[in-house]
């Protein structure tokens, strides 16, 4: 069993999807799917309308980190706005992974703005149960 922090607000964002920077209007966040198959995780993050060359995907110890940054095609005074609704600015996101994920077993495609990341997991050790006997004294 691995042990983890309890940190209060990302198990609300988790619990609740509460997400701060689309409720306070602060940049762009891609939204992404994390699912486990067999032998492997499966990242998706939607990235409309930006230049994969510019996407960062890296491994820092146990997460798996993707940023970048979406920008605005053109400069539009506020006068001339009628409605601003599409987020823009750096973004990055980090996904927890398991121990032992090598940086050399990930590949990550992207195709019609979205990003694909497959890390291939680690064998997994299985410990098998054992009973240990009550001793009296």
């Amino acid at each position: 069993m691995e042990l983890k922090l309890w940190s209060p607000f990302s198990d609300l964002e988790r619990e609740w999807r509460f997400d701060f920077p689309r409720v306070f209007g602060e940049g762009f966040r891609p939204t992404i799917d994390v699912v486990k198959g067999e032998g492997e995780l499966v990242v998706t993050a939607e990235l409309p309308g930006i230049d994969p060359n510019e996407v960062e995907v890296a491994l820092d110890g146990n997460y798996l980190t993707v940023k970048g940054e979406k920008s605005e095609e053109k400069e539009i005074s506020e006068d001339d706005r009628y409605m601003h609704e599409r987020a823009y600015g750096k973004f990055q996101r980090r996904i927890p992974l398991p121990e032992g994920v090598s940086a050399d077993k990930i590949v990550a495609n992207y195709d019609k703005g979205i990003l694909t990341i497959k890390v291939t997991l680690p064998e997994e050790k299985t410990i098998e149960p054992r009973t240990i006997p009550v001793e009296t004294v």
